[in-house]
């Protein structure tokens, strides 16, 4: 039977009922010819075993044709035929609920038979322990007490009573269902995924069933995968609560967070008291920088699972990039870490927030990228600080080698600044050069990239090139240190000194901390003997790069000519 026919189903159900019930007392005529007892028996008997088969299925088709099976009965008892129409009825209500609907409980008292007290009793939670001899009904209606009930006890009975009935061999979408309803409750959504698919393959209209291997693929992080298989279901399942629950955390888990974020308030509109959905609106909220929204989510499900990683990520991030309070993130992150010491994504986080701190938090900073790597080696935000961190100590070959791991693995790294400074503090300048070019046409409008390219054309052979770029650059727009830079990168292509000493003066106009024009203005007094000069402004160098090498040098070579530079 279709999806699209259960409505019908639903009508009919109520209508057979209604006529069977009228036919208790007397068993009707039979029509036809008079047939031997055992040939009578047999009738019966292939009626009963269809009958139960069907129910035991437990498909909406199987249960519609159960019933029309109960009314054109010739064979059964009228008790038993009402048995059958009464339980299928029932069943398809306890079952399957989204097409029911408000169907309300059948209009005549149940049936007095076992298998109507087996079913009742399993539907109210109290399900009994059939004996050795039961048959397939009465081992599978004890499972069915999952789809009230919320217990381990009942995740217990359901998947032993499916133990019990598969001794049979019948095939019962209805079980299977309720058996991955239980192994998903006990945790099991490798066992609970198998059961779904098993039952989808029972009864392809078997849409509890979908729904389930939907949610167990959510719940592997197959937020994609989940998706198609939720294409299968149609009108009225895919307009249900239950499908726009599972639509929801499929696009979520899919990382579609713009067609999440309706679907997610959506749920939450209905069921506003959901903590799960809470905060993944908090988290779809934090993605879209609206941190003040978010916050009110994530107040309130701290007191419901304060300990929850996703909850803790997100209040790391909360603090670092909406109050700019490090200490607070640091502070969550380490909470987090002491209970999820190797979830990849704490890690990763850690090591950019403590990046950020003093040389103790930085050191740690280094240990978490390094193990971020080792569980991740194309992970390009490890990469980022361990290749930072390599460029602060002046490491310059081993962060020219981070820097060829970077570009091998592609992706979506865009500190081209750093590559850039790796390779050329380790002295391969072609890499360097290579690397200008590449940020300069990415990215034209930064004054950085600009400034790389230029001093690769003015450092390589192609000496014109540099100077027509710089004097094309020098006519536009710019920030006084970007000016100044490219002022001094002039000086270098002049011919005499008193012209380079021109450009490096229109340098230090423009920024009087340009610790490079400075030392340039120095070599020019030192060549020309000026040494009073020489040490004005190695003394201006030295005050604003104390450290820097090649200034310190300089220091030096002015003392052995009999300057000193206190």
């Amino acid at each position: 039977m279709s999806r699209r026919r259960f409505p019908v189903f639903v009508l009919s159900l109520s209508a057979v009922v209604a006529v069977l019930s009228s036919c208790v007392g007397d068993p009707p005529a039979r029509p036809g010819t008079s047939l031997g007892a055992s040939s009578e028996a047999s009738r019966v008997m292939a009626e009963r075993s269809e009958m139960e088969s069907l129910i035991a299925l437990g498909s909406p088709s199987s249960l519609e044709k159960a019933v029309e099976l109960a009314e054109k009965s010739t064979g059964l008892p009228a008790g038993d035929a009402l048995a059958y129409g009464w339980i299928s009825y029932e069943m398809a209500r306890l079952v399957y609920p989204e097409l029911a609907g408000t169907l309300p409980p059948s209009s005549i008292s149940p049936p007095d038979s076992p298998l109507v007290r087996a079913f009742i009793d399993a539907r109210n939670g109290k399900p009994g322990s059939p004996g050795g001899d039961a048959g397939p009904l009465l081992e599978l209606f004890p499972a069915l007490s999952i789809f009230r009930l919320k217990t381990a006890a009942a995740a217990g009975t359901t998947l032993a009573a499916m133990e019990r009935f598969g001794r049979f061999g019948l095939p019962s979408a209805a079980g299977d269902v309720a058996r991955g309803i239980a192994l998903e409750r006990s945790g099991d959504m490798s066992g609970a995924l198998s059961a779904y698919t098993r039952a989808e393959s029972a009864a392809a209209d078997c849409y509890p069933a979908t729904l389930g291997r939907a949610r167990m693929l959510v719940e592997t992080g197959q937020g994609d995968a989940a998706l198609s298989v939720l294409k299968g279901l149609s009108s009225p399942i895919a307009g249900s609560a239950a499908y726009r629950r599972i639509e929801a955390q499929a696009l979520y888990a899919a990382g579609r967070w713009d067609e999440a974020m309706p679907l997610v308030t959506a749920v939450l509109l209905d069921d506003p008291l959901d903590s799960r959905f809470a905060l993944m609106r908090a988290h779809l909220l934090i993605e879209r920088g609206e941190f003040k929204q978010a916050a009110s989510l994530l107040d309130a499900y701290a007191s419901i699972n304060p300990t929850d990683r996703l909850y803790i990520l997100l209040r790391a991030r909360s603090a670092m990039e909406s109050t700019k309070d490090r200490a607070a993130a640091a502070a969550a992150l380490r909470t987090g870490l002491a209970r999820y010491p190797d979830d990849a994504e704490m890690v990763l986080y850690a090591a950019e927030v403590f990046w950020k701190g003093d040389a103790g938090e930085k050191a740690e900073a280094v240990a978490f990228a390094n193990k971020a790597l080792a569980a991740d080696p194309t992970s390009t935000r490890a990469l980022r600080i361990l290749l930072a961190a390599e460029l602060a100590s002046g490491t310059y070959v081993s962060a020219a080698a981070r820097a060829d791991s970077i570009l091998a693995i592609g992706g979506d790294f865009d500190d081209y600044e750093s590559l850039y400074k790796a390779y050329r503090g380790a002295g391969r300048m072609d890499d360097a050069a290579v690397l200008a070019r590449t940020w300069r046409t990415r990215e034209p409008s930064s004054e950085q990239a600009a400034i790389a390219w230029a001093t690769a054309l003015v450092e390589g052979s192609a000496k014109e090139a540099a100077g027509k770029l710089i004097a094309e650059l020098l006519k536009g727009p710019g920030s006084s240190a970007y000016r100044s830079s490219l002022f001094w990168l002039q000086s270098r292509l002049q011919a005499g000194d008193d012209a380079a000493l021109s450009s490096l003066r229109s340098a230090l106009v423009e920024n009087g901390m340009n610790v490079d024009a400075l030392a340039a203005m120095s070599d020019i007094y030192v060549r020309k003997a000026d040494y009073q000069r020489a040490r004005f402004y190695l003394k201006q160098a030295l005050a604003i790069a104390p450290e820097r090498p090649d200034i310190v040098e300089r220091r030096e070579v002015l003392v052995q000519l009999g300057v000193a530079i206190p």
